[in-house]
């Protein structure tokens, strides 16, 4: 289990969360919301954030590798006096990586088991109270458009938020899978359900959106240090699988079998642990310029033919010769 720290100071409100890096697609494991005392400055705020959590990771007998933290575009400038509050609690030992909200936000789309294998999302975010109607990719982790209203919010008498989408969708020329609302209040679920019907896609919430700012900042991190999978050649990984089944069933047959396993790689390699089999020599082929040897049953008469035994042979007995026998 490798804990990874998120924490969220945005919005006038300071969450945090655990992730565990080696299962990220699960979301946090432990989260809280509401830290530091009033007046505190966002990094005082996000001290004690690190405080709490460090104190129930180690009550879990765990303790951060990594920590990330994420502010709104009102606290860019509180950004690096946030990490190094962090950095203060933690220690010099745990790396805190600065993550901007938009990337916090596709990271937690992206890990959001809900919505896998949908690429294209409407969405609907607020920002300090301000919305905004867009189009990202989750895919290629992209913000393809984004429309905010005049005011701060959509408004049938100014513009309705299925206008703003519209005209998101247009800049991005491309079409939404979903439509999801980050930042869902009670009284959106009308404006949810009149923009699925619209749009004619379905409308997904997916599950701990209060924290998803540092659920997002703790997965953009993961993303970070985890690297891309590399793939092997098909050929040469059947040509493993093939020469460990032949192991395999060496094994199992006992030593009294001898397999010759050569791989691609290079002559006279032969796999762990198998015997190589010597086949037997070619038999001898004459060669065409050799006289064959004389047949010396090649005279020998059938027994057909008749014997005369009054007449005598002068020549030494032929052991070749057939001998018929005489009756009495």
């Amino acid at each position: 289990m490798r804990p990874i720290l998120g924490i969220s100071v945005d919005d006038g409100e300071v969450s945090a969360v655990l992730v565990d890096a080696d299962v990220p697609d699960l979301g946090p494991f432990d989260s809280q919301s509401g830290f530091g005392a009033p007046g505190d400055t966002p990094a005082a705020a996000a001290a004690a954030a690190a405080t709490v959590m460090l104190e129930r990771a180690g009550s879990a007998f765990v303790t951060p590798a990594v920590a990330a933290v994420v502010t709104g575009p009102e606290n860019d400038e509180d950004a690096e006096p946030v990490a190094e509050a962090v950095r203060g609690v933690l220690g010099p030992d745990v790396e805190v990586d600065v993550v901007v909200l938009d990337e916090a936000r596709l990271a937690f789309l992206a890990g959001a088991p809900e919505l896998s294998g949908l690429s294209v999302l409407a969405l609907h975010t607020r920002t300090y109270g301000v919305e905004s109607a867009s189009m990202v990719d989750v895919s290629s982790r992209a913000v393809l458009s984004t429309v905010s209203p005049d005011g701060d919010e959509f408004t049938p008498y100014t513009q309705s938020l299925p206008e703003a989408m519209d005209e998101a969708i247009a800049r991005a020329g491309r079409s939404p899978e979903a439509v999801v609302f980050l930042d869902l209040r009670p009284e959106d679920a009308a404006a949810a359900r009149e923009l699925s019907t619209v749009l004619g896609v379905p409308f997904v919430t997916p599950h701990g959106t209060p924290w998803y700012r540092a659920t997002g900042a703790a997965l953009a991190a993961v993303s970070r240090r985890i690297p891309a999978p590399v793939l092997e050649p098909a050929g040469r990984h059947r040509g493993t699988v093939l020469i460990a089944a032949l192991v395999a069933l060496v094994a199992l047959l006992g030593g009294g079998l001898a397999v010759a396993v050569v791989s691609g790689g290079g002559p006279g390699r032969t796999a762990p642990g198998v015997q190589p089999a010597v086949a037997p020599p070619p038999s001898p082929v004459p060669h065409p310029e050799r006289t064959p040897a004389a047949d010396p049953c090649a005279s020998v008469r059938p027994a057909s033919w008749p014997a005369r035994v009054s007449d005598p042979d002068p020549s030494p007995p032929d052991p070749c010769a057939t001998v018929v026998p005489t009756t009495p």
